[in-house]
């Protein structure tokens, strides 16, 4: 006990030592102070000393807690890091409309099918934003679903080739966003809402949901869901399943397509990189009659050519496909040939140059 007094007695002269130093104006206040606190002191016993371990033991629990959430947060970051890469390198046009820059993808497309016509299309994707009008609020273009490696992907009247979005509710909301939209066609405006939840399940998985609503005026309305979920592997190594529910006035039913991919990415000899995809899938309808049109399997390749805004892809699919209920299936080769422009696009890092 004398010792117990005897260190409470040399603290207490310590502190006044200090507070001569610092502000001797107050020094004879912070004496009196130190003089209670060791008459106090002297009173307490040793459950008292105990409560003091307590508080000890709760500071020690808070940044556990912190710990804990700031492992959520990582997580959450690594995994729509890995989500983004893909989305991002593959050109998905979708997570082009949720850029903070202006993006923009120009593409030539040529389809040659063992039995269907040949096609060349040009397609468009992306947005411009308007800060000048509202930082809010962005010019959109549809390009293609890149998820969706069904034959009639592109063809998603739930979007429009041309439009204007803008972003309701809080912006630093990572979890959720959620866009009134309007689209043009030869029908006059196209009003709708699309609404994005995305969270991560952990450090090496990610869910993703997209749901549009679409009014046209002259072919009522439509929606569609889409449900993406991706599980890391390695260093940009990501399997990524995928279903998209597409239903309307105007639709045969329910009109569905679902792919189970894989792709990786990687770093030529020239120093340019690139990724492929290996994918299986199919696509049906439920009205008037419940079948799947299509069974697909197929890769993708994917590499930047002679500048970093400039890619080409390559996609060969064979697919097995009915033309009409209770017929027969009927096997054919489908290639697919693209030339990629990318405009506008942020000029620091990308995802899309980290692959290096």
């Amino acid at each position: 006990m004398m010792f117990q007094h005897l260190t409470l007695l040399l603290s207490a002269i310590l502190m006044c030592v200090l507070s001569l130093q610092g502000n001797p104006a107050r020094a004879q206040e912070d004496m009196v102070s130190d003089t209670d606190e060791i008459e106090v002191s002297t009173e307490r016993g040793g459950d008292e000393m105990l409560d003091s371990d307590d508080v000890l033991a709760d500071d020690v629990i808070e940044p556990e807690d912190d710990w804990l959430e700031d492992g959520k947060d990582y997580a959450s970051r690594k995994a729509n890091e890995m989500t983004q890469w893909v989305d991002n390198f593959s050109g998905n046009d979708e997570r082009d409309l949720e850029q903070a820059e202006s993006r923009l993808r120009l593409r030539t497309i040529y389809n040659w099918d063992e039995r269907l016509d040949n096609e060349v299309k040009f397609r468009l994707g992306g947005k411009v934003s308007l800060p000048q009008i509202s930082k809010r609020l962005d010019l959109v273009f549809r390009g293609e679903d890149m998820d969706d490696f069904g034959d009639d992907g592109v063809e998603d009247p739930s979007e429009d080739r041309i439009g204007l979005q803008y972003q309701v509710g809080p912006k630093d909301i990572r979890k959720h966003r959620f866009d009134l939209t309007v689209g043009f066609g030869s029908s006059g405006p196209k009003p709708g809402v699309k609404y994005v939840y995305q969270d991560a399940f952990a450090e090496d998985l990610n869910f993703r949901f997209t749901q549009r609503f679409t009014y046209d005026l002259g072919e009522g309305g439509y929606g569609s869901s889409r449900f993406v979920l991706d599980k890391a592997l390695r260093e940009r190594e990501v399997v990524r399943a995928y279903t998209r529910f597409l239903y309307g006035d105007k639709t045969e039913g329910t009109e569905w397509s679902s792919s189970l991919s894989y792709a990786r990415g990687w770093k030529g000899d020239s120093g340019r990189v690139g990724a492929t995809w290996l994918y299986l899938g199919a696509d049906g309808q439920t009205e008037p009659y419940d079948l799947v049109k299509n069974y697909k399997v197929g890769a993708r390749f994917r590499r930047q050519a002679y500048r970093d805004w400039l890619f080409w892809e390559i996609e060969p699919s064979y697919n097995w496909r009915v033309d009409e209920p209770y017929l027969d299936r009927e096997g054919a080769w489908r290639i697919e040939l693209r030339l990629e422009f990318l405009l506008f696009d942020n000029p620091g890092e990308t995802l899309e140059k980290q692959i290096r």
